[in-house]
């Protein structure tokens, strides 16, 4: 009791020093108190905090304790905001904001300079307001929303950026002078005196200088930096601003920046007259910019779209007097079968039907003719009708001529490009209005198969509603609606109204209409549910359309404002600006997205406008009169299942519909964005800057993760992400085209409808068996419906397979003859992925065989040998030496050339494991050789380098595993080792012994063993598959040894299997498996940590710990990888279809530990292979060389694949010669300094003898049960002592005895036990990092001199 009293004295004296002057007087009472006690006992205690004294018995205190009260009284409940869930007429500045949530917390720790705002959601909710205000010209509520938004803001250098969009969109006004817009400054600076206008500030003020003719009275009263700077946002001050001002003799060079300095020289140079502005080349611009940039709503607000009622009538004229049929692209191929693919047409007509008549196209035909009449020409008349522009492009003779022709080819396609990314509704609606006309005018609309007619009938039906629905919503947002006049219902439903309405009246009804249609449509064969969708995802999916389409048209509006000044040389322009980085992209809000609460609210109302109108004719016979009649039903339904426990909407189509749309479903709705791009995307200068052209594009693709999006952005602004940007550039700048004697060939067989080596055949009703009588037997009704679920998913997968197939050949038939390029971007790990989803070279074998580089290059000796090399591979023989590879082929080129010839008779190509691209290098050589030497020929296809298991070469680097580097071909060879193969024999070793023993599973596989058998599980062990999915593995490759009712035998037999390979990889990657088994014990370390500077506020006194800390590193890219496993936090959105639950991305969401551990060593091993990719690219395009990946597989032009392999290897080793784990460990380290874990320990150890005694102390002086929460509150103050600058808080910190300092340098290792273990203790330690094993000896020199490295 004594020694109790003694101890509990002695923390309340220390705990007293956390308030300033009490610190020095705390330390001199309680040495004091020692001495006094010292003189009366002679029994002590020691703990092992530093600088601490020995504690003695008796006595009590007669001092006050500050901490304990704070303790006592401290309220954990965390303020939070409702601002995100005000609609717009409820935002006001006088808004109450939460005290006491005030300070930016760092997201997974405080080291990383970044934080997540506590009103990040609110902040995204008035952002997205604000710009809505803005387009609809609603400055007042702007003007709201703009001051409620600087109460939340942490910065004033974040608030100009909103301040900014503000003063931009009111100063565009004709009303709004510049001496209005410098008085809204000043007041501004008045009300926020912190407030500091930037170079975009300036910019937005000299854009109206230019206006009023007063430019230069700015320029003058400006340093010439900001000059410089301010130049730099063309978005704001346009083509026709720089001109003004470069024309400005009074304006000198001095204050252009550098890269505007050839615009400058350019302008001074030209002298634009009126007579330029007139001439023919001139209004065909104007005429094509008119035409493609159709404002979504000049003036939303405004009652002149909406002032029509609501009915057909109020069509856009372009819909209403069109007596044309849309073109298609007239392509030199045949049709694909049963294509009834309005997306398609959308496709095919804005790449010839809509392309734009410029002078630039003119320029291309003018070329293409003076080519054609060359004597010696083979550009012939066919070529330039069918637009075949690759072919006229391979026919040029000199270097000379492709250069020009590219040069003039890049400025007719970005006219296109334009409409391909905007203009592909118009089209889609077009389409289906004009196949609706044809079948009225037959009489032939009810028995028509034919969907577009059906669509246009919905179509025509929904946009009188959602016409009617816009002028509701513009009437609120306008300020227009009493709700005294309203009824009770109609007031309700006004009020809901009020949420979405700012962003309804963004959008043309059009185009409202169309893109819900077409959307819907596309989620029928992707929604996971059969003949239908999950109603939240529909909904979600629409309003995110919606935003797309809304975004596109406004960069569309940017792009026109750029080169909105007609000179003699505007294309010179276009190609100065349209590479150069965006400066608004330096706005931190520039990518604000809706959010997921938008969405869903215009998504409902949408959906449920078009449930209410779709309707579906059905047949059917009344069986009294045998007369066939025809109804009318709804062709969408909203129903309601149970998945996986959770009762959920489902959208249902009708099953006539899902007749209707047969197998094309999703040709049928495929939206024209998103697609291969005509000219080479924008370069990657930032986070959200590269890409498309027009269509918004980040270089992460992730959901619902702010996280990584915050560690993203701050690592693009220190500029960190360079070498990323690079690598990603040259994939996006390698140009392609389609292998239009492949597609002919796969065209053939999808035409037949039967099935062909991967193409599935037509299933239009599935085969089912015949039915069993109603009292049949319970058993028998089981077998019966198990029979038929399987029928039924098979035909499912053969519909969804031959709808994905359907719509790649429909996207490649668009892109004959195509010049082509793929934008890329990254996941989360730094993976490259083309962000065109549809159609890309990431493909089966049957769509990387469609694709040839654009560019070609001379094969030469070497690239003709690579070529037949590659066909070897693709065939199957590719485990043999490379002279062995170009042996077969040379023995079989009889083969070759007669699969060429005659692929549709000749079956020799259908035999290799890659048909298509197979028949691919049948083609080329074929072609080849029919040159007189065929190392002369010019060859375009790409020739694939893969690493050996590329994921087990890098960890047999990081390990240094010599034997596991042999066999994974990190050292020279002869032939290629074959890992599997490896593992296969080690494990057949120990089954030949175990059936020695006698044992009976042995002896049974003992001839079943094969590589096939080992492969997957070998592949996949390094990517952290787990027993039970190994298991799951073999027992595929073993279940044709055993019959159906012997499922217990296969998984006895499998997991016998699943150990020994195991077994065999960890014997064979020693040094690997311990570095896997250290990166998970890492994760698990950090996902189960704690942060003292988070706990506080929202602990909530729990005893519960809050694991906030996500796994992050960096990769030698300089790429943070933010794991984004947390549990998910859903919030209520009441929507006018249902109620939906949608993820709440900005709520504080504890991390989901088990995936954090699971998924974090195949994670960093995926970013190395990243990493070494992106390195290899960076290197390829310094070298000219045309390059293209699919993970770890590399493709170049034959000629080159040498050089590529140089470059794989020393990049390869350059990424190893670090130490790699060690980097991470330092990084952990630094990170995660400070954190605490949670242990439990034995309940009789010292250790927790120690934390005991400290908790009853603190338990007696609260007077109530201690919690997580307090010790880690505790913890927090002394660690802030312990990193204080006074030597005296320093002092105090250091005698300061907590549950964690008595034990933090205890070494409790032998005493952890599981958390299941009932005798054990929970307590809170720092966090450190187990050791890293040690590293073998491999040399990763070796790797420079393999050329089965990547073979």
């Amino acid at each position: 009791m004594l020694k109790g009293a003694i101890r509990r004295q002695r923390i309340r004296a220390c705990l007293s020093g956390f308030h300033g002057p009490n610190v020095r007087a705390a330390v001199y009472r309680s040495k004091r108190y020692s001495a006094t006690a010292a003189t009366s006992t002679s029994t002590s205690t020691t703990h092992s905090g530093p600088g601490a004294t020995t504690l003695f018995g008796g006595g009590s205190s007669l001092f006050q304790y500050p901490l304990i009260e704070e303790l006592k009284s401290r309220n954990l409940a965390e303020s939070k905001s409702s601002i995100h869930e005000k609609s717009f007429d409820q935002i006001d500045p006088s808004t109450d904001i939460p005290s006491g949530s005030s300070t930016n917390l760092g997201w997974s720790s405080s080291y990383d300079p970044v934080v997540r705002s506590p009103f990040a959601k609110d902040e995204l909710h008035l952002n997205s307001l604000l710009e809505a205000m803005l387009t609809s010209k609603n400055f007042n509520r702007a003007q709201n929303v703009l001051h409620t938004l600087y109460s939340l803001l942490m910065s004033p250098d974040t608030f100009v950026y909103s301040l900014n969009r503000y003063l931009e969109a009111w100063g565009a006004e004709e009303t709004v002078s510049l001496e209005d817009m410098e008085g809204l400054l000043k007041d501004m600076n008045k009300r926020y005196p912190s407030l500091r206008r930037n170079n975009r500030t300036y910019a937005i003020l000299l854009a109206k200088a230019i206006d009023e003719h007063v430019h230069m009275d700015l320029i003058r009263a400006l340093p010439r930096k900001t000059v410089r700077d301010m130049l730099t946002y063309v978005d704001v001050i346009g083509g026709d601003g720089l001109n003004t001002l470069f024309s400005t003799q009074e304006f000198t060079q001095d204050y252009v920046p550098d890269e505007l300095m050839e615009l400058f020289h350019l302008v001074r140079r030209e002298t634009v007259t009126d007579e330029d502005l007139h001439s023919p080349s001139a209004s065909s611009i104007v005429s094509a910019s008119a035409s493609a940039s159709a404002s979504p709503l000049s003036s939303p607000l405004s009652s002149s779209p909406l002032s029509s009622s609501p009915s057909s009538a109020s069509l856009s004229s372009s819909i209403t007097s069109s007596k044309e049929t849309i073109p298609t692209l007239d392509k030199d191929s045949e049709d694909l079968l049963s294509v009834d693919s309005f997306g398609m047409q959308a496709i095919r007509s804005t790449l010839l039907g809509l392309q734009a008549e410029s002078s630039e196209s003119a320029k291309l035909m003018e070329l293409i003719e003076e080519l054609k009449s060359e004597p010696d020409s083979i550009i012939d008349h066919l070529l330039v009708q069918k637009r075949d522009y690759f072919a006229i492009y391979r026919s040029l003779k000199t270097p000379e001529q492709k250069k020009k022709f590219n040069e003039l080819l890049e400025l007719h396609n970005r006219e296109r490009e334009r409409e391909l990314e905007i203009r592909g509704v118009d089209a889609a609606r077009e389409k289906w209005k004009h196949e609706y006309e044809e079948l009225i005018k037959r009489g032939a609309m009810q028995v028509s198969r034919n969907l577009n007619p059906l669509l246009y009938q919905w179509y025509s039906a929904l946009l009188p509603y959602v016409v009617e629905e816009q002028r509701l919503c513009i009437d609120l947002v306008n300020g227009d609606v009493n709700y005294d006049e309203l009824t009770a219902e109609e007031a309700t439903q006004m009020k809901k109204r009020a949420h979405y309405a700012p962003y309804f009246v963004l959008i043309k009804p059009e185009n409202l209409s169309v893109i819900t249609i077409l959307e819907l449509l596309r989620l029928n064969s992707v929604g996971g549910i059969a003949d239908g969708m999950r109603s939240t995802r529909a909904m979600v999916s629409v309003g995110k359309a919606l935003e797309l389409d809304y975004k596109a048209q406004e960069l569309c509006k940017t792009e026109r404002k750029k080169y909105s000044k007609l000179t003699k040389n505007q294309q010179d322009w276009k190609r100065y600006l349209g590479t150069r980085k965006d400066s608004e992209k330096k706005d931190s809000i520039v990518d604000n997205e809706w959010g997921s609460v938008v969405y869903s609210k215009l998504g409902g109302i949408l959906l449920a406008l078009l449930l209410h109108v779709a309707k579906v004719p059905v047949s059917y016979k009344d069986e009294a009169t045998g007369e066939k009649h025809s109804m009318e039903l709804p062709a969408i339904n909203l129903t309601y299942q149970y998945l996986s426990g959770q009762k959920v909407g489902v959208l249902r189509f009708h099953k006539s519909l899902v007749r209707m749309m047969g197998g094309n479903e999703i040709a049928n709705s495929v939206l024209p964005q998103l697609l291969p791009m005509l000219v080479e995307p924008r370069p990657w200068t930032a986070f959200n800057d590269g890409g498309y052209l027009y269509t918004p594009n980040q270089v992460i693709r992730i959901k619902d993760s702010p996280e990584t999006f915050a560690y993203l952005k701050a690592a693009s602004d220190r500029k960190n992400l360079d070498l990323v940007y690079d690598g990603l550039n040259v994939l996006g700048s390698t140009a392609w085209t389609v292998n239009k004697r492949v597609f002919e060939v796969i065209g053939h067989y999808w035409n037949t409808g039967e099935e062909f080596i991967d193409i599935p055949p037509i299933v239009e009703e599935p085969q089912m068996p015949p039915s069993i009588p109603h009292n049949a037997e319970p058993m028998e009704k089981f077998e019966y419906q198990k029979q038929v679920r399987k029928i039924l998913n098979e035909t499912a997968a053969l519909k969804s397979q031959r709808c994905d197939i359907n719509y790649k050949l429909e996207i490649a038939r668009g892109f004959l003859g195509e010049k082509m390029y793929f934008p890329h971007n990254l996941d989360f790990r730094g993976r490259a992925y083309p962000i065109s989803p549809h159609f890309n070279h990431l493909g089966n074998d049957l769509t990387r065989s469609l694709f040839l580089f654009w560019e070609g290059k001379e094969l030469g000796v070497e690239g003709l040998r690579w070529v037949k090399i590659h066909l070897s591979n693709v065939f199957g023989i590719d485990k043999v030496s490379l002279d062995e590879r170009e042996a077969f082929i040379n023995k079989n080129l009889d083969h070759v050339f007669a699969s060429a010839r005659d692929p549709l008779n000749y079956d020799w190509w259908k035999k290799a494991d890659k048909p298509w691209q197979a028949l691919a290098c049948c083609f080329e050589l074929e072609e080849a050789y029919q040159l007189e030497d065929p190392t002369k020929y010019n060859s375009h296809i790409p020739i694939h380098q893969d690493g050996s298991c590329n994921g087990l070469q890098h960890y047999a680097a990081l390990g240094g595993d010599i034997e596991g580097a042999k066999q994974v071909n990190l050292t020279p060879a002869d032939k290629p080792q074959d890992v599997y193969q490896y593992v296969c024999n080690l494990v057949q070793k120990t089954v030949d012994k175990d059936a020695a023993d006698g044992n009976e599973i042995a002896i049974f596989l003992q001839d079943k063993l094969t590589r096939k058998v080992v492969k997957q599980t070998v592949m996949t062990n390094v990517y952290g598959v787990t027993f039970v999915g190994a298991v799951a593995q073999i027992e595929k490759q073993l279940a044709q040894y055993f019959n159906k009712d012997e499922d217990d035998k296969l998984a006895q037999h499998a997991r016998y299997l699943t150990g020994l390979v195991f077994q065999s990889i960890r014997e064979l990657f020693e040094g690997a498996h311990a570095i896997q088994d250290w990166l998970g014990e890492a994760a698990k370390r950090i996902s189960k940590s704690i942060r003292i500077d988070y706990e506080e506020s929202t602990a909530n006194n729990s005893n519960k710990p809050s694991h906030m800390s996500s796994v992050i590193w960096t990769t030698p890219l300089g790429l943070p990888c933010v794991q984004p496993y947390r549990v998910t936090k859903k919030q209520m959105v009441n929507t006018n279809l249902q109620d939906v639950a949608i993820t709440d991305p900005f709520g504080a969401a504890p991390v989901d530990a088990r995936k954090q551990m699971a998924a974090f060593p195949p994670n960093y091993v995926h970013s190395l292979d990243a990493t070494h990719m992106l390195l290899t690219a960076k290197e390829c395009g310094e070298e000219k060389m045309s390059f293209a990946a699919v993970h770890d597989s590399y493709w170049t032009h034959a000629v080159d694949v040498n050089q590529m392999g140089e470059c794989i290897r020393n990049k390869f080793i350059s990424l190893h010669s670090d130490n790699l784990i060690r980097k991470v460990k330092d990084e952990f380290e630094t990170r995660y300094k400070g954190f605490l874990q949670v242990v439990h320990i034995k309940n009789e150890s010292p250790a927790a003898k120690e934390v005991r005694k400290v908790r009853r102390a603190l338990v007696k002086e609260l007077g109530r049960a201690l919690t997580v929460a307090d010790e880690v509150y505790i913890e927090k103050k002394r660690q802030e002592l312990l990193n204080s600058e006074k030597p005296n808080e320093v002092k105090a910190g250091q005698e300061l005895i907590t549950p964690v300092s008595v034990i933090e340098n205890i070494n409790i290792e032998q005493d952890i036990v599981s958390s299941s273990f009932h005798k054990g203790v929970q307590v809170l330690i720092p966090l450190k990092f187990p050791p890293i094993p040690d590293k073998g000896d491999f040399d990763i020199s070796l790797v420079r001199d393999s050329v089965y490295f990547f073979s």
